[in-house]
């Protein structure tokens, strides 16, 4: 495990499988934001193992698909490989950054993640390289399991929201998009998408948010008067999935705020609506997300 601290957070990382956020802990209040099912990392996973049965939750990263496709000659499965791969750490001079790369099987690409730790806000920074002979489509999406807890919001930009999968939709139910929030959309206002825990305890809600204002997404936490912020290129990152699960999804009680660059889980179906990534023989990409803790109160 690598840690990066300084007075105000403690981040954990693991050095095996994923090199994925395992803690993120607020030192002033003491909050974990990070949620874990399984305490324990696995080593890493047979190339056809699914996703959902071997999730441990932590905060990774879902590259170069989200549901298993075959397209061109690749072979691509659940979520990708990043989650289920076990990257090389690279020394560094610098005590607040660790840094990761990852030479990919599915796709002919080399992957590097870089954290930096500063004052209340850890930047990870991604570069990604392609060794192709042609255009490779990508989905490339920050897939952070949230530990939630009851009163908390959700906080989002004026954007347009649709369910992901209709059959996953407990909350909405409506197979179109709506304005969010309603008749408020070009204000930039924040407001909460939907309170943590119903009464009834046991549902759940998966959107997608399109055309947003600003490439944002944030969860307050009312206990600690405290707001995690995610803060990206909106470029970049054109979308942000909404998972929540308040144990309607295995019996989790879980959220994820996802920035992501795709419009549809299926690979394929994102090519096609040109609602993904696209990365040129040779080319490298460079992006980064802000993760800022700060204080929010009176909200």
């Amino acid at each position: 495990m690598i840690t990066l601290e300084n007075k105000n957070l403690m981040v954990k990382i693991s050095d095996g499988r994923g090199a994925r956020v395992e803690h993120f802990i607020d030192k002033r209040t003491g909050k974990d934001w990070v949620w874990k099912y399984s305490p324990e990392v696995k080593k890493e996973l047979h190339e056809l193992d699914g996703f959902d049965e071997n999730w441990e939750g932590g905060w990774e990263e879902v590259f170069p698909n989200d549901a298993p496709v075959e397209i061109n000659q690749f072979k691509l499965t659940d979520h990708g490989e990043l989650w289920r791969r076990t990257w090389q750490q690279i020394p560094t001079v610098d005590k607040s950054e660790a840094l990761f790369e990852l030479e990919c099987e599915t796709y002919p690409v080399i992957i590097q993640k870089r954290f930096h730790l500063s004052e209340s806000e850890l930047k990870i920074n991604y570069k990604i390289e392609s060794r192709a002979s042609m255009n490779l489509p990508f989905i490339f999406k920050f897939h952070p399991a949230l530990a939630i807890e009851p009163g908390d919001e959700f906080h989002m930009p004026g954007s347009y929201m649709e369910p992901v999968a209709l059959g996953f939709s407990r909350l909405i139910g409506i197979d179109r998009k709506t304005v969010f929030p309603i008749g408020v959309a070009e204000s930039g206002e924040y407001v909460n998408i939907q309170k943590a825990l119903p009464e009834d305890g046991h549902t759940r809600e998966f959107v997608r948010l399109s055309q947003l204002e600003e490439g944002m997404c944030a969860v307050f936490n009312p206990a600690t008067q405290t707001r995690l912020k995610f803060q990206f290129p909106k470029d970049i990152f054109p979308y942000v999935w909404l998972f929540q699960s308040y144990g309607g999804f295995n019996g989790h009680y879980v959220s994820m705020m996802e920035p992501t660059n795709a419009g549809h889980y299926d690979l394929s179906e994102a090519h096609k609506k040109q609602e993904c990534g696209e990365i040129r023989p040779g080319e490298k990409l460079d992006f980064s997300l802000r993760l800022t803790l700060e204080p929010l109160m009176n909200v």
